[in-house]
């Protein structure tokens, strides 16, 4: 009883809603949290109660510097909007990852004769090709086995930790640092593709000669379903070099986190 009547007092209640401000922006793009597919009803008992267990890092938050926003729309507007660029910030570093397994698909599937045979994506409501759907499906089940949903939670409390709720001013050395961390999805996506993009780079070539010494072969018919039995073969045979690739990335995450919530202020 005690501990609700602290939350509605006026200062515990600015903070309860500065700190719920930041859990729904890691909650609108992060990982797993963010994904369309979980209900709208699940989303806003999950943000509440994750809100709610981050207000005893926010213990020493409520003084009187938060305690004047309730004087002031403009300042706790401000307040809210910061909070909330400090959720996506650190939502979209989380989602590098699984962008650079998605155009890692794209570009495989292209190459394998996947572009017309393209898939509705729930969590972008965009279509994608099937092979994108597939790895980002695996990469999200990955991420889950090595408790990343756990990792995200934990920076978001280191969050709190180290720039107190109702910051009013955000370092541009977090969002440099961010957009650093984005020209990694390039190379990543370059890694986990190269297998297949080499095979049928190789088949290709081979077809290409082999339409030469045989004029009467159609190649185009006949390349086809070549290219997509050896981009499933090499996309098997190099599925636990993907795998061990995803968990590095993953691991490297929370420390990219840390320096993210390191700069922000």
């Amino acid at each position: 009883m005690n501990g609700l009547v602290d939350l509605l007092a006026p200062a515990r209640l600015i903070v309860f809603v500065l700190v719920l401000a930041r859990v729904v922006g890691l909650a609108l793009i992060a990982p797993v949290l963010g994904s369309r597919m979980v209900l709208p009803r699940l989303r806003v008992a999950l943000v509440v109660f994750l809100a709610l267990a981050m207000l005893p890092a926010t213990a020493g938050a409520a003084g009187p510097a938060t305690a004047k926003l309730a004087d002031s729309p403009v300042a706790l507007t401000v307040a809210l909007l910061v909070e909330t660029a400090i959720g996506l910030l650190l939502g979209v570093v989380a989602q590098f990852v699984f962008g650079a397994v998605q155009l890692a698909g794209e570009l495989a599937g292209m190459q394998m004769g996947f572009g017309m045979a393209s898939l509705f994506d729930p969590q972008t409501y965009d279509r994608t090709v099937v092979l994108a759907q597939w790895q980002t499906t695996l990469a999200l089940l990955l991420f889950l086995t090595v408790d990343g949903h756990h990792m995200l939670v934990q920076a978001v409390a280191e969050s709190f930790r180290r720039v107190p709720p109702g910051t009013l001013g955000i370092g541009t050395a977090g969002f440099g640092m961010t957009v650093a961390f984005a020209s990694g999805i390039f190379l990543l996506a370059l890694k986990i593709a190269a297998p297949v993009l080499i095979l049928v780079l190789l088949t290709n070539a081979g077809l290409g000669a082999l339409g030469k010494l045989v004029p009467q072969l159609n190649v185009m018919v006949v390349g086809f379903p070549v290219n997509i039995a050896a981009g499933f073969f090499i996309l098997i045979a190099a599925q636990p070099f993907t795998m061990r690739l995803l968990e590095g990335a993953f691991a490297d995450l929370g420390h990219k986190l840390g320096a993210v919530i390191d700069v922000l202020v």
